[in-house]
């Protein structure tokens, strides 16, 4: 019997598009394929940890030789080094859980979201709005009655309600949260709640800047934390929407 190549094509292309389109207009438009990675890439990723936990050290190192020198106001200071870098350190991270969200299915796709909206919670709440004021007079009143308290509600009620709206992955988001691998963003909130519920007590500009430097480390492991998630993307047991893996 003779096979209709054409035809054969012509189907593969018309089941790809039913996928698509289940998968959404966004998710359709940035359909792609899982490539499984390469073993020679171990390496490489072994070095990129290397470096990035020798530039936390050394960046640990700098701050303290610095306190010792006689620093800590400068750098702990509002607006200072220590807030600055912590903005900084926030740019890729929301970047990186973003995309996950754009590129990812299933669990990887919601986890993406969810951390991405609380990193944009942190980020809200490092900002110095006081510092932004002068430049527009509708700016400074919204500013003045609460502009960075409306946001951080605003954000945060957005988190919950898209976790609720996708309850059904909270399963899939548990086995995501319990792999060794989400050890930074787990860290990254203990850290934060060590800066905020025992630190932000301390008095006097050595206390500001050790509750500065405990949060900087904790903004560079949520960074941590969105490389590691994004490497998810492609994920044959995470990557994959809910009724594939039922």
């Amino acid at each position: 019997m003779a096979l209709d190549v054409h035809r054969v094509d012509a189907s593969a292309k018309t089941v790809e598009h039913i996928f698509s389109a289940r998968a959404g207009p966004l998710e359709g438009t940035l359909a792609r394929s899982h490539p499984v990675p390469a073993s020679g890439s171990r390496p490489l990723s072994f070095l990129a940890w290397a470096a990035i936990l020798l530039a936390i050290i050394a960046f640990n190192g700098y701050a303290i030789e610095q306190l010792r020198a006689g620093d800590a106001r400068v750098l702990g200071r509002e607006n200072g080094p220590l807030e600055n870098a912590q903005l900084l350190l926030m740019v890729p991270a929301l970047a990186l859980f973003w995309f996950a969200w754009l590129r990812g299915l299933g669990a990887v796709r919601v986890a993406g979201a969810l951390l991405a909206m609380i990193g944009t919670i942190a980020f809200t709440r490092e900002v110095d709005f006081d510092s932004l004021t002068g430049g527009s007079a509708w700016f400074d009143w919204l500013v003045a009655h609460g502009l960075q308290d409306g946001l951080l509600a605003f954000f945060g009620l957005a988190t919950v309600l898209y976790l609720f709206l996708q309850r059904r992955f909270i399963w899939g988001l548990l086995q995501l949260g319990l792999r060794w691998q989400a050890w930074p963003c787990v860290a990254f909130v203990l850290l934060l709640a060590t800066a905020n519920f025992y630190l932000n007590d301390l008095t006097g500009s050595t206390g500001h800047f050790w509750e500065e430097l405990v949060e900087t480390n904790g903004y560079f492991l949520f960074a941590l934390a969105a490389w590691q998630h994004s490497k998810l993307i492609g994920d044959p047991e995470f990557d994959s929407p809910l009724e594939a893996r039922g």
